[in-house]
């Protein structure tokens, strides 16, 4: 038995995912518990898992351990389910919003994995978990070697278990890639990737004479609404691509402050330090160490603009201009340099639409790209 993990995670909107670097992105929960009967581990989705928490904001425990065969099932877990699983090149456990993530070494084979929770109800009730306060959840992870079996609820004492399990019930099985779609999108990845492995070549011949050698751009790691602005600015997705590693998450940062400028809260006295850490490459400060106390306290904010003002009355977890424009934070922390400038590009033209200046023709024009 190896132990990948054995620590807390940080999960927002009761989520933590396994993604493996050559899945295909989905849409929602429904692509990944459809078709199940758990509704705590959607493995509907191919080379994905999507681990549902009882807490909502905060860290809980996790354990992750890979097995050479079927670990016995320990009945002290008060939650337990299983379902199968294969990745789809390197998988890796992943916290919400571009977060910490941990290698988990799996071999592209098939494998069983089993699900176990504790505390789900009291972390539910909780909400979130202040950096000072004891545990609530914990939860338990396990892979082993196994053909692919239907998913099935071992064990659920829980109301919460309960009501995600009934719920995705009645969810149909998800419609997969197309593997034509999936070959046109890989070729088009490979041709993204060759011209900027041929921009860096050129640049870094350029400044080998001063000793110097230039990142090549990465165009791997793209899922979701990311890939879609890709696919929608072809033109200037390749101009991003072509810029330096450093160069890319200036601008990551760069959207983020100009989206909270637009929303006008970007000289907050308590927002001002999150952004200059964003710029920094520091730990965001509180409240913005956590999405939802950042939004519990931006609902008690006054000086919000009017016209925002009343997307406050909703929860973080339901869409709105302004949740998507303060996302742009936390899409903007993701791992790759490259992902973290998509994805914050999706947030603001979400927030503010493909048609506004900004964000895309602001971003055009600064990137010369017509």
């Amino acid at each position: 038995m190896r132990t990948v993990l054995d620590d807390e995670v940080d999960v927002s909107y009761s989520q933590i995912y396994v993604e493996s670097e050559d899945a295909s992105p989905f849409d929602d929960m429904k692509d990944t518990f459809g078709g199940q009967s758990n509704g705590l581990c959607g493995a509907a989705w191919p080379g994905t898992l999507w681990l549902a928490t009882g807490l909502h904001y905060g860290r809980v425990g996790f354990r992750v351990e890979v097995h050479d065969e079927r670990p016995d099932a320990d009945e002290g877990w008060e939650e337990i389910v299983e379902a199968p699983y294969r990745p789809v090149g390197r998988a890796s456990l992943v916290e919400w919003g571009g977060g910490d993530s941990w290698d988990l070494g799996l071999a592209e084979t098939d494998y069983r994995v089993r699900y176990s929770a504790s505390g789900v109800d009291r972390a539910a009730d909780a909400h979130s978990r202040g950096d000072d306060e004891p545990m609530i959840d914990r939860y338990l992870l396990q892979f082993w070697p196994c053909p692919p079996e239907p998913d099935q609820v071992v064990k659920q004492t829980s109301r919460v278990a309960d009501h995600l399990h009934e719920l995705v019930s009645t969810l149909p099985p998800p419609e997969l890639p197309d593997p034509d779609e999936e070959a046109r999108w890989k070729a088009e990845l490979d041709e993204w990737n060759r011209e900027g492995e041929r921009v860096a070549a050129e640049m870094a011949a350029e400044a080998a004479p001063w000793g110097g050698t230039l990142p090549s751009p990465a165009m791997r790691g793209m899922g979701g609404e990311a890939r879609d602005v890709a696919l929608a600015e072809k033109a200037l997705t390749r101009a991003l691509a072509a810029v330096d590693l450093d160069g890319q998450r200036r601008i990551a940062n760069w959207l983020v402050r100009r989206a909270y400028q637009e929303i006008g809260i970007a000289e907050l006295d308590w927002v001002a330090p999150a952004l200059d850490a964003l710029d920094a490459g520091e730990t965001l400060p509180p409240p913005f160490h956590r999405v939802g106390v950042a939004w519990e306290r931006l609902r008690t904010e006054p000086r919000v603009p009017a016209r925002f003002a009343p997307m406050l009355e909703v929860g973080a977890d339901e869409d709105s201009s302004l949740r998507r424009a303060v996302g742009t934070l936390y899409a903007a922390r993701s791992l790759t340099p490259l992902q973290a400038v998509l994805a914050a590009l999706a947030e603001a033209v979400r927030a503010f639409g493909a048609d506004a200046r900004f964000p895309l023709a602001e971003l055009k024009e600064k990137l010369g790209v017509d």
